[in-house]
């Protein structure tokens, strides 16, 4: 999966993702080295989204899925390890999820497999997880989805969230909004 920087101007400093580490960083003064490359399609959607958030169309319903018992055990192993190797180690785990295991057919059946497949409790603190586990997973999500990692400033809170296709697939991820995009992986 190919990471992109979107380095953010907040005052007189500048934020931008360690792409290794996962640890924001802060600068002080005016973004000078920021390329404005030419970024795809379905990026410069998301990002259009993520500021005109009232644009969004409704998640699909999510319908329950029958999966084998092998497979099942195999996507929690994979979410477990994903959850994991993402606790200790951000590139690690953005590149684990390169592999993928396409299963579902929507990033929503992914995301909903793994919320309901992991304790509600702690759900909160797991968005990078969740994001990589439904992108790795879903057979739609390579042509048409985009994570998103934002940071609440100034406060240097951060969360992961998923668009694609226009929607938000996590129906219970509510606080997306509250967060402006420092880096994607697509």
């Amino acid at each position: 999966m190919t990471f992109v920087h979107l380095p953010i101007q907040f005052e007189t400093k500048f934020y931008k993702l360690n792409s290794f580490l996962g640890l924001l960083l802060e600068f002080e003064g005016v973004n000078q080295n920021y390329n404005n490359a030419i970024l795809p399609q379905k990026l410069c959607e998301a990002i259009d989204y993520c500021n005109n958030p009232y644009r969004l169309n409704k998640c699909n319903s999510i319908v329950k899925e029958n999966r084998s018992i092998f497979v099942r055990k195999l996507l929690n192993v994979y979410s477990s390890v994903l959850i994991k190797t993402n606790t200790f180690n951000f590139w690690l785990g953005r590149s684990l999820a390169g592999f993928r295991l396409p299963c579902f057919a929507e990033t929503s059946q992914a995301i909903n497999f793994f919320r309901c497949n992991k304790s509600g409790d702690i759900q909160n603190n797991l968005c990078l997880p969740r994001s990589l586990f439904a992108a790795s997973t879903s057979k739609s999500f390579k042509k048409n989805g985009v994570i998103l990692i934002g940071v609440s400033l100034p406060s240097n809170l951060m969360h992961a969230w998923i668009i694609e296709n226009g929607t938000q697939p996590d129906p219970l991820d509510n606080i997306w909004i509250n967060f402006q995009p420092v880096a994607a992986i697509y």
